[in-house]
C-alpha cells in the first residue's frame, strides 16, 4: 500500500513582524464624537418629554377653563333665581337650591363651588328659619373649601354669625362677628359691628350695644348699617354724625 508523504513545511527563521496596530484614536475623538451622540440623544429625550408635558398641561388647562365656564353658567342662573325668590320664599328659591347643589356635586374644584355654600346656607335659613343645622353644615363646608381665602372667609364668618344669631346662640355668634372685624381689609366689618350691637340690644345690655354702634358710626360713617343704628343711639341720647347712605332693606 503506497503512502504519499507530505513534506513538513520549513519554518522561516525570520521573525514575523507583529500585526500592525490600527491607528489609535485621539482622546478628542472619544470625548467628542461618542459622547456627542449621547448628548443629542439625551437632549432629544428631554425635548420630547417637554413637548408631551406641554400638551398635557394645555389639555388640563383647557378642560379646567371649560369646567369653570360651565360652573359659572349654572351659578349665574342659580343667582338669578335666588334674587327673585329670596324676598317671597317662592318656587324660584327651590330651583336655585337645586342648581347650587348641582354646582357642588358636578363642579367641586371651581370658583363657583367655593361660593355656592353661602347661597345654600342662606336658602336653608329662609326656607327653615327655625332650624340652623343644615345652614351651618353648608357654611362649615364652605369654610373648609376656602381655607386661607381672605376675600371669601369674612362672608362665611358673617353668614355663620347671622345663622347662629337667629338660632339664639349669641356667644358663638359674637365670636363669628369678631372674626369678621379682625380681618385686615375690614370686609363686612360694618355689618359685623351692627349685628354685635343688635345682639346686645336683644340681651338687654344697652351700654355694650351703644359702644358697638358708636364704633360703627365713627369708623364707617357712610355705611348703611351706620344709618340703621342711628335710631337706637338717638333714643339713648346720643346724636350720631350724619350718614350719607340710606339704611339697607333687610329681608323679612
Amino acid at each position: 500500500m503506497a503512502y504519499r508523504i507530505r513534506k513538513k513545511p520549513v519554518q522561516d527563521s525570520t521573525p514575523e513582524p507583529p500585526p500592525s496596530a490600527s491607528p489609535s484614536r485621539s482622546l478628542s475623538s472619544f470625548s467628542v464624537a461618542g459622547p456627542s451622540k449621547n448628548i443629542w440623544g439625551f437632549a432629544g429625550a428631554i425635548l420630547l418629554v417637554l413637548l408631551i408635558g406641554t400638551g398635557v398641561v394645555y389639555h388640563i388647562h383647557s378642560d379646567k377653563v371649560k369646567t369653570e365656564a360651565a360652573a359659572a353658567a349654572v351659578e349665574t342662573k342659580a343667582e338669578q333665581l335666588y334674587s327673585r325668590g329670596q324676598q317671597t320664599n317662592g318656587p324660584e328659591l327651590g330651583k336655585a337650591k337645586k342648581l347650587f347643589e348641582e354646582v357642588m356635586e358636578k363642579y367641586k374644584d371651581t370658583k363657583s363651588a367655593r361660593i355656592a355654600p353661602l347661597f345654600l346656607a342662606s336658602i336653608e335659613n329662609i326656607q327653615t328659619p327655625g332650624s340652623s343645622a343644615k345652614a351651618l353644615a353648608w357654611l362649615h363646608q364652605g369654610l373648609d373649601m376656602n381655607a386661607g381665602n381672605m376675600k371669601l372667609l369674612p362672608f362665611y364668618y358673617e353668614s355663620m354669625g347671622v345663622t347662629l344669631m337667629s338660632a339664639h346662640q349669641y356667644d358663638q355668634a359674637l365670636a363669628m362677628f369678631q372674626k369678621v372685624i379682625d380681618f385686615p381689609e375690614k370686609i363686612l366689618a360694618d355689618a359685623a359691628l351692627f349685628n354685635i350691637g343688635k345682639i346686645y340690644e336683644t340681651l338687654n345690655q344697652p351700654a355694650l350695644a351703644i359702644v358697638n354702634y358708636k364704633k360703627l358710626v365713627k369708623e364707617f360713617p357712610s355705611s348703611p348699617w351706620a344709618a340703621e343704628s342711628e335710631p337706637y343711639l338717638m333714643k339713648n341720647g346720643i346724636t350720631p354724625p350724619a350718614t350719607t347712605s340710606a339704611a339697607p332693606v333687610v329681608p323679612k
